[in-house]
């Protein structure tokens, strides 16, 4: 008579373990990196979507056109002027609109200011999040875009640090010509 025993051989308690190991390690997976990349690269190409449009808009209707940043509250509080800042993060949001009104010393000191009863707000961007941190290397508050759809501010960079970090920087560059291009992975920082 045999006598059957039960249990598992040490192959099948490897494979098991194994398996288990893999599942975990999965399921734990850190992904913060991927998504702090994402982020980047998701507000740089709305960000392009958005400068592409701008340059489209001054060419087809012979209108200077800005993109800057404003203050998040006061575009949440519906005040009747928005006026373009230095810094491109900080609680604020990015807007697009036709500059009806551009006067010579607007234009000398590379300053704008939507006005709701003069100017077209054309589109409005999602608020940076108080974490990340956006540079523009052109050192510049506004992109003026004006009728060819040249720029008339200095070309640079965009940076997007997220999490305000050095790690997982992405860059969007703008030519004088109006243009810009994702450039991806970068070196530069926000600081």
């Amino acid at each position: 008579m045999k006598n059957k025993q039960n249990g598992f051989t040490l192959l099948e308690l490897m494979v098991t373990v194994a398996i288990v190991g893999i599942i975990a390690s999965i399921a734990l997976w850190n992904s913060s990196d991927m998504l702090e990349e994402n982020r980047a690269e998701n507000f740089l190409l709305e960000l392009k979507r958005n400068i592409s449009y701008a340059r489209a808009q001054a060419a087809s209707t012979d209108e200077v056109v800005i993109v800057c940043p404003v203050q998040y509250n006061d575009f949440n509080n519906n005040n009747k002027a928005l006026q373009c800042k230095k810094v491109w993060d900080n609680n604020k949001i990015i807007i697009v609109f036709i500059d009806k009104l551009t006067t010579k010393k607007n234009i000398k000191n590379k300053n704008a200011t939507y006005k709701s009863s003069e100017d077209s707000l054309l589109r409005v961007m999602e608020k940076i999040s108080l974490t990340d941190k956006v540079k523009y290397t052109g050192n510049e508050r506004i992109l003026r875009f004006d009728t060819s759809g040249r720029i008339t501010t200095n070309p640079g960079d965009f940076v997007f640090c997220p999490n305000n970090g050095s790690e997982n920087n992405k860059a969007l560059t703008v030519s004088q010509s109006g243009t810009s291009f994702y450039a991806g992975d970068t070196d530069q920082t926000c600081g």
